[in-house]
């Protein structure tokens, strides 16, 4: 185990994340013994999320230790997260040696293979006193290798340990023998098809879904559009929503509304081609809307494990890194082409159409507009799924450079969000926005204990609508009468967060007025510790400002 930690801290691992256990003290011992920065969780779907969320912030895989059984069994969710969406993860169970399997043993269970295809690679080792350090070290390098590569994602180990769990001798740290250049990188050797394409069609569009790309990706991305005239699609989760990047390319925010609206599609040409960079878009509109007009190209850059391709389209891919398809200079055209002063100004309109609505009403939206408007420069930002990034689809905008949005949009889960958030605070030198809904923050009460009993410097806002809004937007909403709706679908909860939260030492309140919204945030922001915020919102106003919203659009092209 030793060897094992030795070599992975040398290859750039700096955390491991522990739930509490007995078989798994030869892990937790050696990881400390090491220099390995370990924290310790109660709970292994909160370890795990947290996990998640440090990797999702720096790209660097945590190790997850715990002990034999069901403990390993918690993990999945994140896991599963940590699959769809290609974030890097080591996980070391332990395990009972191979004689006491199957046999009644206690805490047992069969671990091998217990993630499935969620994995990139697992492996039940020999039994620790077995492997020899050439062993450990291979099985290190391996582990990293296949967790941090082009094709990030979680591994498995599987750590089977007899009695004595407990040191015979002291404990000393092994030199490593391995270090990041024992890794190649891989390049691109020929040039990118893209250059060509954008040389040939004038009529192209780049989709940005939620990513963690990194500034010099993203500026590769921001040069390409302008060079090219191809306006881009940018996600909330997509990092392209800084001031910076909008004030540089063609780049549209409105995705939602557009897309939706007839009148603004009916007057594009046919589209050329859709590049497409991320997980999927957020956008349900835009989905649908590639759908109905599918491109003679669709372009899918250096995808990960899961292709965003749902309906089958995809002509052409593109391996490598994202900076080299990006890289050359394509066609020249710029951005005062027809094509893409079409998309500019109707996203203008669009956001003008936002923006009155969100003035001038006190709704869900306009009180995350409040919110993420609040956000100093160096925080992380942590978007629940469900009614959250949607929200955020329409009013996050301008937002500073240096943050970070972060989002499990892999699996699209609502659970562990609060963990994940406690896991980009550990690795980031700012704090950590979590904005979440309140079905979500129930499903995660585990992280609030967790929050306070680690301190993190996490401030947590909750969107509290009574229940599952999402729900009230699918058609079944109108198709059975309210009660059984809200019984079956919304299933309000009537927990008391605030008092959940304050007994989990989180300091906490309630937003009464929106007013106070900057003032009680910005005060978070400058203290230590976790904060949580609760803002009661109406299903029924947010079903509203959508459906005045998309009327307000609609009403700009009677007035052209």
């Amino acid at each position: 185990c030793l060897r094992f930690f030795s070599e992975l801290k040398a290859l750039g691992v700096t955390n491991a994340i522990v739930s509490p256990g007995s078989r798994s003290t030869p892990l937790v011992l050696s990881a400390k013994q090491v220099g390995l920065e370990v924290v310790i969780h109660l709970d292994e779907r909160v370890a795990a999320f947290h996990a998640l969320g440090a990797a999702k912030a720096t790209g660097v895989p945590s190790v997850l230790i715990c002990s034999s059984g069901t403990a390993a069994a918690n993990y999945l969710p994140a896991v599963v997260e940590a699959n769809h969406a290609a974030t890097p993860m080591i996980i070391c169970t332990a395990d009972r040696p191979p004689e006491l399997r199957q046999w009644g043993e206690g805490q047992t269970i069969n671990q091998v293979g217990l993630y499935g295809n969620n994995v990139r690679w697992h492996y039940d080792l020999p039994v620790a006193s077995e492997i020899n350090e050439s062993h450990a070290r291979s099985t290190a390098l391996r582990a990293w290798s296949m967790s941090a590569s082009r094709l990030q994602g979680p591994v498995h180990l599987n750590w089977p340990f007899r009695k004595p769990l407990e040191p015979t001798q002291n404990l000393e740290t092994p030199e490593a023998t391995l270090s990041t250049e024992s890794l190649s990188q891989e390049e691109a050797h020929r040039s990118s098809p893209l250059a060509s394409l954008a040389k040939e069609y004038e009529r192209g569009l780049i989709t940005v879904g939620p990513n963690s790309l990194q500034s010099q990706e993203l500026e590769a991305l921001v040069a390409f559009s302008s060079d090219s005239g191809w306006p881009i699609l940018a996600d909330p989760c997509s990092q392209l929503r800084a001031r910076e990047s909008l004030n540089s390319a063609p780049i549209i925010t409105s995705g939602e509304l557009l897309f939706a609206e007839e009148k603004f599609t009916s007057l594009l040409a046919p589209v050329d081609v859709i590049v497409h960079v991320g997980l999927p878009a957020t956008s349900k509109a835009y989905r649908l809307w590639k759908q109905r007009t599918p491109p003679a190209r669709y372009v899918i850059v250096s995808p990960g494990t899961d292709w965003p391709d749902p309906s089958h389209e995809v002509t052409d891919i593109i391996q490598g890194p994202i900076t080299a398809a990006f890289s050359e200079a394509s066609s020249g055209r710029g951005v005062n082409s027809s094509w893409c002063e079409l998309w500019t100004k109707h996203n203008s309109t669009a956001l003008e159409a936002v923006s009155r609505h969100v003035s001038e009403n006190r709704c869900e939206l306009s009180l995350t507009s409040q919110i993420l408007s609040s956000i100093p420069s160096g925080t992380s930002l942590m978007l629940s799924n469900s009614m959250i990034v949607r929200d955020a689809e329409l009013v996050l905008q301008n937002m500073d450079s240096d943050v970070k949005v972060i989002s499990n949009r892999g699996a699209n889960g609502i659970d562990g969000v609060i963990s994940t958030g406690i896991g980009v605070s550990s690795s980031s030198e700012g704090p950590c926005l979590v904005l979440i809904g309140d079905v979500a923050a129930v499903h995660d009460i585990a992280g609030l204990v967790a929050a306070g009993r680690l301190q993190s410097d996490v401030v947590i806002v909750v969107l509290d609508n009574g229940g599952g809004a999402i729900f009230s937007f699918l058609p079944v909403a109108k198709e059975i009468d309210n009660d059984r709706f809200d019984a079956l679908f919304t299933t309000p909860h009537h927990t008391n967060l605030i008092g959940i939260a304050s007994s989990a030492g989180i300091r906490s309140e309630v937003i009464e007025s929106p007013s106070d919204i900057q003032e009680l945030l910005g005060r978070a922001f400058d203290s230590e510790g976790p904060s949580l915020f609760l803002c009661n919102t109406s299903i029924e106003e947010t079903i509203k400002a959508y459906e005045d919203i998309r009327a307000g659009f609609q009403a700009s092209f009677r007035e052209e």
